[in-house]
């Protein structure tokens, strides 16, 4: 049996973007709002980056 990792959230504007693992270490990324949906199949990498993107964007918050 595996443990699988989902995370979800509701944005203040009505989106709901969920994550879930997905190959290898990548992530399967999931926006659903009132007329659309989208996802993004990432690899590990690509997370990575992405996760460094939100780092950068919150440590310019804290410095201010």
């Amino acid at each position: 049996m595996t443990n699988e990792i989902e995370t979800i959230i509701s944005t203040e504007a009505g989106v709901r973007v969920s994550v879930n693992e997905w190959d290898d270490g990548g992530a399967w990324l999931h926006l659903s709002m009132r007329n659309g949906t989208v996802y993004a199949a990432l690899t590990k990498d690509e997370v990575q980056q992405l996760l460094a993107g939100l780092r950068a964007i919150l440590e310019k918050e804290a410095a201010a």
